[in-house]
């Protein structure tokens, strides 16, 4: 009798759910989407490669599953996201971002400090810092905020990403909550 490895059944499984997300029918995609998001946390290494993929629906399809996954695992991929071409991706990673919470706030401020020219990057870091403001999951100080609000920032952008994050690293705050 021939035994059947567990995480080849895994992985082949969840290829056949993200082959879904290339179907022309929603309801298969939408389908996928749920058994992936059962499966949980093995599917983000599955899903990386779908961001650049050229076809809107997969990209979407993929960051959409992410962003319902809401695990810290997922930030790296969603703050790539935020850059997408397409407005409805760059709004689902914003929105899975926010639903992360308190772990979403330093990639944010990592990712303005290393582009603080992205208009695509400062509409989604605004979006995600409100919101986590609102939440009482961040804490804006030093108005940056307001800063993203208005272009003619982006010089001392970074400066002031840069700041708040020695701020959290020094005064050890904890972002591990949502």
């Amino acid at each position: 009798m021939a035994v059947i490895n567990p995480g080849f059944y895994m992985a082949s499984r969840i290829n056949d759910l993200v082959r879904d997300f290339y179907s022309d029918n929603g309801i298969s995609r939408a389908r996928a989407r749920f058994e992936l998001l059962q499966i949980g946390k093995p599917i983000i290494d599955f899903l990386i490669g779908l961001q650049y993929v050229p076809i809107h629906q997969v990209r979407w399809e993929a960051v959409k599953t992410l962003s319902q996954l809401a695990v810290p695992e997922a930030i790296p991929i969603l703050i790539n996201a935020l850059e997408n071409e397409d407005m409805d991706v760059r709004w689902l990673a914003a929105h899975g971002l926010i639903q992360i919470g308190g772990p979403s706030v330093i990639a944010v401020l990592e990712a303005l400090e290393g582009n603080q020219n992205s208009k695509f990057l400062r509409e989604g870091a605004h979006h995600v810092l409100k919101e986590l403001q609102h939440k009482h999951l961040f804490k804006d100080d030093l108005g940056i905020i307001k800063m993203l609000e208005h272009y003619g920032t982006q010089s001392i952008l970074a400066v002031t990403a840069k700041k708040i994050l020695t701020e959290i690293n020094s005064t050890d705050q904890s972002f591990s909550k949502k």
